[in-house]
């Protein structure tokens, strides 16, 4: 029961399993300016909306832990799609439009040819036994989650606890997602994870983060996979992608980032172990990312720009048994699970006033600087 698996620092909490969800939204949790409802779309999908009075995000506690949506300073962060509410499946491209969703552990990316599984694994719209409503406070602040408990079990095979939880902090613009994996089998777990953070890619926002954007470290995907159809001139702006990664820093639209351009990069960190990323509006705002790569190693960018999509996820932490990564310049790998351990991995998401975001792009510049 994910009750007894409080995260450290929470207060109170709402088992979800005891609500009555419906189309008529209705307030289960409030504690001053951080209030919590819960409702049910059209579609039959139950969601949790956690406001603090400015910000909000909708999680769906039951179907992945999916975060649907979100609004983070004042404006809605998450990409377009073509999507206007969750639909009840576990199939990947039949419900994608979402802010944010956890993917693996047992695959990620999309599937072989020999391979019958949902791209990116079992994660995305996994079903959730459990769920709760938390209040609590740690270091960043007083915050409302939403969290979980998966297991997902496959004789002979799999056996794993994935325990989920997303913050949001009382008078910031800024949410944390966790999760913590634990393999409960006798035999070792590779972990795969990938923290697919689909932000709204606006048009001349410009990308910084802690990466050198050369050939050698930011690496466009030149292999045309299976679910997309490339047009004219798609290939062609691929192969000036694999010399010079950096014209793809500026998102204006004679750029052709239909139906989708995907770089692998090599993380830089700063002193605290933790890399950061923007994309910086022409107002002087900015959507941020980070999370500290010795949890995964790799990273991964995404965009997508085709009328009816509009995203970028800046960064994506990646964590994969099959490659090697490298951070700060340094191999990274790392073991398989043995049984009861563990693998964790934070994201911070937040919206930046112009100043934060100029002090930000400092921080980046001095990090890229120190890891020349």
């Amino acid at each position: 029961m994910v009750l007894s698996r409080l995260s450290e620092g929470a207060m109170a909490a709402v088992d979800l399993r005891g609500i009555a969800f419906s189309e008529a939204e209705r307030i289960i949790f409030r504690a001053g300016g951080l209030t919590a409802t819960a409702f049910r779309f059209a579609s039959g999908v139950d969601a949790i909306r956690m406001s603090n009075g400015t910000d909000e995000v909708v999680v769906l506690p039951f179907q992945g832990q999916h975060v649907w949506s979100a609004r983070l300073g004042g404006r809605d962060v998450g990409m377009k799609s073509m999507f206007d509410m969750p639909r009840p499946t576990q199939k990947f491209f039949e419900t994608y439009g979402g802010y944010f969703q956890h993917a693996g552990i047992t695959a990620i990316g999309a599937p072989g040819p020999m391979e019958r599984r949902e791209q990116h694994g079992e994660l995305p719209n996994a079903t959730y036994r459990d769920a709760a409503v938390l209040l609590g406070e740690d270091e960043s602040g007083r915050y409302i989650a939403v969290t979980g408990r998966y297991n997902h079990t496959v004789a002979f095979a799999t056996n794993y606890e994935a325990f989920p939880i997303l913050k949001l902090y009382e008078g910031r613009a800024r949410i944390t997602i966790g999760i913590t994996v634990t393999n409960l089998k006798s035999t070792p777990l590779p972990v795969h994870y990938l923290g697919h953070l689909n932000w709204r890619a606006r048009e001349g926002g410009r990308l910084v983060g802690t990466l050198h954007e050369t050939a050698e470290s930011l690496r466009v995907r030149q292999e045309i996979p299976p679910h997309i159809q490339p047009g004219p001139g798609y290939v062609e702006w691929i192969a000036e992608l694999a010399k010079d990664p950096s014209s793809a820093g500026t998102l204006t639209s004679d750029k052709i980032f239909a139906p989708e351009v995907v770089f692998a990069f090599d993380p830089l960190t700063d002193d605290e172990g933790r890399s950061h990323f923007m994309q910086i509006h022409p107002d002087g705002t900015a959507d941020y990312t980070s999370f500290m790569p010795e949890n995964t190693g790799a990273a991964a960018r995404w965009i997508c720009r085709t009328g009816d999509q509009e995203a970028v996820g800046m960064a994506f932490p990646v964590r994969s048994p099959d490659e090697t990564a490298r951070v700060n310049g340094r191999p990274l790998t790392h073991a398989p699970l043995g049984q009861g351990e563990s693998f964790k991995n934070e994201i911070v998401a937040a919206v930046f006033t112009p100043a934060e975001a100029e002090a930000m792009a400092r921080h980046i510049e001095a990090v890229k600087r120190q890891r020349a």
